[in-house]
């Protein structure tokens, strides 16, 4: 594609430059004074601004206008025309992001140099985009992406035990993709076509949790007025997903026994079994094996639900991957929002590679996907971030916050960090999600 630049320059100027931008084999947009410059920006499709440096829409200083094109567009090339280098306003020009600027009278053949280098880079962008989807078709699996060789080893496991495994235990830090690789598993079972039944285990209520999973007959209790199936039940052949399995009351476990030594269960009030066709995925964010020596989780269960276990590590220990899963993320939401964001800028490439991400995976997907909907350009800038990023974008000083700030604030992330889940944030915090229910009510944080 040729490259495409916009002159507002004054008709002189526009004049000596046009030729050499037609050698060059340069699409050549006009725009007088008095007409939007940053509307014209706005549209995302320059890559070269030939900008007047005496014009009367700046005031007699360019250095705002260049800060607002930069962040309409992070990509395009300023070219500052009728100012030497070596002059206190081409300096200052520079330094918020002109590419060069051209006194009077014009070196064509410096500006002939800086078509050309525009050009390369715009040829760099392109193979590094063209790169990223390459790699992003190698690494996809279902719906992850990785090239972390740990993670590329547990996709050759699934794809290898899939058709054969019975049980399976996933772990991981909240947000990792657990049920999205329990669903891949399942995909690639004998029976993909059969029902994939989610049940999150740190929701149920403890006296309803075997009418939840097995089903009652009516009259079974006060209130079961008809019979009702459970998830068991419900899954039929396919597959049962036990998420946070770790947060299942110690009381019901012997039930989740049976049915693994036995394939049987029975409804609420019933006396007759019914048999377990479906295979059973359990996933948690703690390490089960220390709940077994605490006592809160039974050891014969859990060497049950262990015959296969899965370890999912978290982002900060595969960062090689965020670049690949933001282009991933970047294409999905692109769609899902009816957007066409470009890209992220290096800036805020930076910023994800330096930070931890507690929130991992779904993190990064909720904060690409809050950007895509604020950003008001074609690219992802460091100031359409969340605001407890912006400590990543610069060098600050030691400051002292009273201790109820500090843990409002790191509260607040955490809940960002967790997609607004109360029970995913409290289980990043370590706290009970009821204590994280009265700290919420403490920062008024609970209220909208």
């Amino acid at each position: 594609m040729k490259l495409k630049a916009l002159l507002y320059l004054d008709e002189d100027f526009s004049e000596k430059i046009k030729p050499v931008l037609h050698e060059e084999d340069v699409e050549v947009f006009d725009l007088y004074h008095g007409e939007n410059l940053l509307d014209e920006i706005s549209r995302g499709y320059l890559d070269i601004l030939f900008f007047s440096c005496s014009c009367k829409f700046c005031n007699d200083d360019v250095t705002p206008t260049i800060k607002k094109i930069k962040q309409l567009d992070p990509r395009i090339e300023i070219i500052c025309v009728g100012t030497r280098e070596d002059d206190a306003q081409a300096i200052e020009a520079i330094k918020c992001g002109a590419t060069a600027c051209i006194g009077t009278p014009f070196d064509l053949e410096q500006i002939r140099e800086i078509v050309i280098r525009t050009g390369e880079h715009d040829r760099h962008r392109k193979e590094i985009l063209k790169i990223e989807t390459a790699l992003q078709e190698k690494y996809i699996f279902a719906d992850m992406v990785s090239k972390n060789p740990e993670v590329l080893d547990i996709f050759t496991m699934i794809k290898r035990i899939a058709p054969y495994y019975r049980t399976m235990l996933i772990q991981g830090d909240t947000g990792t993709g657990k049920e999205v690789l329990a669903k891949a598993v399942h995909k690639l079972s004998p029976a993909p076509n059969e029902p994939f039944i989610v049940c999150n285990c740190s929701g149920l209520v403890e006296n309803l949790i075997e009418s939840e999973l097995f089903g009652h007959v009516k009259g079974a209790f006060t209130g079961a007025v008809s019979n009702k199936e459970g998830l068991f039940e419900a899954a039929g052949n396919g597959t049962i997903f036990l998420d946070e399995i770790g947060h299942m009351p110690l009381s019901f476990q012997p039930h989740l026994l049976r049915i693994l030594q036995d394939g049987e269960f029975r409804r609420v009030g019933s006396t007759k079994s019914m048999k377990a066709g479906c295979k059973i995925i359990a996933a948690t964010n703690v390490d089960l094996a220390e709940e077994v020596k605490k006592g809160n989780f039974r050891e014969d269960l859990f060497f049950r639900l262990s015959v296969v276990t899965i370890n999912i590590p978290p982002l900060r220990e595969r960062k090689e991957d965020i670049p690949l899963l933001s282009r991933f993320f970047l294409d999905r939401l692109n769609k899902k929002i009816n957007k066409n964001i470009r890209g992220i800028t290096m800036d805020v490439k930076r910023i994800f590679m330096s930070y931890n991400w507690p929130g991992n995976i779904r993190e990064l997907e909720n904060v690409i996907e809050r950007a895509i909907l604020v950003t008001t350009v074609n690219f992802i800038r460091s100031q359409d971030l969340p605001s407890y990023f912006s400590g990543q974008t610069k060098e600050r000083g030691p400051s002292i916050l009273p201790l109820d700030e500090m843990e409002r604030n790191h509260i607040q992330q955490v809940l960002i960090a967790a997609g607004g889940n109360k029970s995913n944030a409290a289980s990043l915090l370590r706290i009970s999600r009821r204590a994280l229910g009265r700290k919420l009510n403490k920062y008024g944080l609970g209220r909208k």
